[in-house]
């Protein structure tokens, strides 16, 4: 049975019997994962979950959750696994932190990310702001901060998660004037036309991908 590719919810067939089955479990993905929040993670299964309860499953999981480690279980009358995908993101109700998939495990990131520069630069220092990028509630990121001394390429990658969906273009000031930015798909800043005495990255804001 073919599959949506990013939620995993089951397509309907030409002539299907129990169609009803086929839909009511793509409800309950889309019950368990949207506005999605984990009790908690465990490695054992609950012995009393009550409908739409949702776990992350820990890294050694026994009985009905073995060799799920990592994905999520709802309860649905029974047990759903849901294989995450990198830049998935829960609420973790007993912690209460918001949590992201990171392509290998759920991690609590943290608010500013502070990248490895490349390719010569710097932060530009002297009370000024390093290089930093953040992504706020509504899944929009910010990148901005002040650096100096490198040449024109890739600067640094952002995490998945706060990457577009596309390649994005910005125009931002350096010691020579505006330059141009690329904020691309996979994550790469490039920077072209820029200036080793100072190049500000502020002003490039822009929506993550879904």
């Amino acid at each position: 049975m073919s599959e949506s590719p990013k939620l995993g919810l089951p397509y309907l067939e030409m002539s299907q019997a129990q169609k009803e089955i086929t839909h009511n479990e793509a409800l309950a993905r889309l019950d368990a994962l949207v506005q999605a929040r984990a009790l908690e993670r465990r490695d054992v299964p609950p012995e009393e979950p009550e409908e739409g309860d949702l776990y992350i499953v820990g890294e050694t999981p026994e009985d009905e959750w073995t060799d799920h480690e990592g994905e999520l279980a709802a309860w649905y009358g029974g047990w759903v696994f849901l294989a995450p995908q990198p830049g998935w993101s829960l609420l973790e109700a007993d912690s209460g932190r918001q949590l992201t998939y990171d392509g290998s495990a759920w991690q609590a990131l943290p608010p500013v990310q502070i990248p490895s520069l490349g390719n010569g630069w710097i932060n530009y220092g002297g009370g000024y702001a390093g290089v930093r990028y953040f992504r706020d509630e509504r899944g929009r990121v910010t990148i901005k901060g002040m650096m100096q001394a490198g040449s024109d390429g890739v600067v640094f990658t952002l995490l998945e998660g706060f990457r577009p969906a596309e390649t994005l273009v910005f125009c931002c000031w350096s010691g020579g004037g505006p330059y141009r930015v690329d904020v691309r798909a996979n994550g790469e800043v490039e920077v072209q036309s820029s200036n080793t005495v100072f190049s500000s990255l502020a002003g490039i804001s822009f929506t993550a991908a879904a």
